[in-house]
């Protein structure tokens, strides 16, 4: 516990800072975009964005955020060796669990938003890719922070197992296509021939056709 303290008691008063300001921006953007969508899909599209916003921006301030009197890091490339210490009697289990849970909310978040990222190979080279650029920023700003690779394997690995939590809900805030609707269309003739009314007066019916219709009248 005294090492997950030391390493991320700075992040307290911090988080307590920025929480504020992502719950104001919160119903701000959601606001915004009521315009052009949903109230329901405008709230949930801001507020995995703002979520997205506060991660990334907390582990930016732990990456630029010194530990302890030394201001030089320490490299380990050994893959297995910090995680072998960790599990041992002197070890601190609560370094890799950290390191699980640093990039599990960013894998959980962005497959909501990126298509492109809503595959878990996909997540996992993304996650690395930005392990691999956190722990090299740790080790050339002299932090005096460890800059491990299996600090890189725990935060790949965190970062994919948010993207499989959430995978059901991946596709929640995507646009829905609109329901065709078929539209009969009208029955066409070829050809309407004029219906005309003659009416024949009573003048001209008496005295022409009087005597036809009855012959004993002639």
């Amino acid at each position: 516990m005294e090492a997950l303290l030391r390493a991320f008691w700075g992040m307290i008063p911090i988080s307590a800072i920025a929480l504020p300001y992502a719950l104001i921006a919160w119903p701000l953007l959601a606001a915004r975009r009521r315009r052009r969508m949903a109230a329901r899909r405008a709230s949930a599209t801001a507020a995995v964005d703002c979520a997205v916003s506060l991660v990334a921006f907390l582990v930016f301030c732990l990456v630029i955020m010194p530990v302890g009197d030394s201001a030089d890091s320490t490299l380990d490339l050994v893959p297995g060796a910090d995680i072998t210490a960790a599990f041992s009697s002197d070890g601190s289990l609560w370094q890799v669990i950290g390191n699980v849970l640093l990039l599990c909310p960013l894998g959980a978040l962005l497959p909501l938003r990126v298509r492109g990222l809503r595959m878990l190979p996909r997540i996992a080279l993304a996650a690395l890719i930005v392990s691999v650029l956190v722990e090299g920023t740790q080790y050339l700003i002299h932090t005096g922070r460890v800059t491990s690779a299996d600090d890189v394997l725990l935060n790949t690995a965190g970062a994919t197992l948010g993207a499989a939590l959430s995978r059901r809900g991946w596709r929640r805030l995507d646009t829905q296509p609109p329901v065709p609707v078929a539209i009969p269309l009208p029955r066409r003739t070829i050809c309407e021939a004029p219906t005309l009314r003659l009416r024949v007066p009573r003048s001209v019916w008496d005295t022409r056709y009087a005597a036809i219709a009855h012959p004993e009248r002639r």
